[in-house]
């Protein structure tokens, strides 16, 4: 593995150089940045893979409810182009996995929006929901528009400060770009990640501390996909199509014997993924196992849960939320970029 990096970090170099020439000709104004009126949060990273982005999207359109949220998204993986809007009869396939998941989170409560073109997509949401405060899911790195707070995610286990760009490394631009941060956010910590541990990733990343955060991941009780009731199991099969299942895994692992059937992120499943899956329970399956799904997973496997059914095993969702380290110092910071933007849009 070391041996391949070394050849690929010619590469690497190459497309770092050409991030930092094309952030440097946005910071100086050779490109031009549309600056979101009104009360904007970018959620956003700089490495590829699973950091977390949703739950905290999730969190954030929770925190901000007496705001008028609204979640921005590209609807990654969808089969639509253009600007649309989640409704009752949309579908993952429709507006994307992640941004079906938001609308049925919160029951249609908070309106999804997905649109490649982010500009397009803010003009529509500041016609049509005027006093709403925008949540772009994965913008971090879209500079064609600015947010007045960017919080940017990296997880525990990998570290910018430890990475390249790619293809060596994970990183989608060079670690330089979280000074464009508001706030930094490291997930998936260990839940008594000590302070002197603190203390040295802050130092590490050479920005502020005080705008560096720490969180760590909540599982709460399985609910049905199905119609049964949860109950512990000596054996779970997850089933994920997500960037990083691993904590999910290691969860289960320490209160079951645990089989992982993996597929690529936003993966679409079809008739072939589900008769893996159904092997993978006739070769496993016994009187006390459970299948175990995402709830970004949920919304893609909706349309095959006949197919499920027959594996004549309950089939479960793990809900996932983020307790963040001095929550309250986190919330205060950005309430107050909220209200400054909505002071100076009034």
């Amino acid at each position: 593995m070391q041996g391949v990096r070394l050849i690929l970090l010619p590469f690497s170099w190459i497309y770092s150089s050409i991030l930092l020439l094309r952030n440097w000709l946005y910071d100086r104004g050779f490109f031009a940045t549309y600056n979101i009126p009104g009360p904007a949060i970018c959620i956003g990273n700089i490495t590829v893979g699973g950091t977390g982005k949703s739950p905290l999207t999730a969190y954030l359109a929770n925190e901000f409810k007496g705001d008028n949220p609204v979640i921005l998204s590209r609807g990654y993986g969808r089969k639509t182009t253009g600007l649309v809007c989640a409704n009752e009869h949309s579908t993952a396939t429709e507006i994307g996995d992640e941004p079906m998941m938001y609308w049925q989170r919160f029951q249609q409560k908070v309106p999804v929006i997905v649109a490649e073109k982010r500009k397009i997509g803010v003009e529509w949401i500041r016609k049509n929901h005027p006093n709403s405060l925008i949540l772009l899911d994965d913008a971090f790195q879209h500079r064609a528009v600015a947010a007045n707070c960017s919080i940017v995610l990296m997880t525990y286990d990998r570290l910018i400060y430890n990475d390249f760009t790619f293809p060596a490394g994970n990183l989608r631009e060079p670690a330089s770009g979280i000074k464009r941060a508001s706030l930094v956010l490291i997930t998936k910590c260990p839940a008594n990640l000590s302070e002197e541990k603190q203390q040295i990733i802050q130092r590490k990343l050479n920005v502020q501390s005080d705008i560096v955060f720490f969180s760590s991941i909540n599982y709460s009780t399985p609910i049905p996909f199905l119609d049964e009731t949860w109950k512990p199991v000596k054996q779970v099969i997850i089933v994920t199509a997500i960037a990083n299942p691993s904590q999910l895994v290691q969860h289960f692992s320490q209160q079951a014997t645990t089989h992982s059937i993996r597929f690529a992120d936003h993966h679409e499943f079809d008739r072939s993924d589900i008769q893996k899956i159904q092997q993978k329970v006739a070769n496993f399956a016994h009187e006390s196992t459970a299948i175990i799904i995402t709830e970004k997973d949920a919304v893609k496997l909706e349309k095959w849960k006949k197919e499920l059914a027959a594996c004549q095993v309950p089939i479960f969702i793990q809900p996932m939320d983020i307790t963040i380290k001095n929550e309250q110092q986190f919330k205060d910071i950005i309430h107050g970029y909220v209200a400054n933007s909505n002071e100076r849009s009034s």
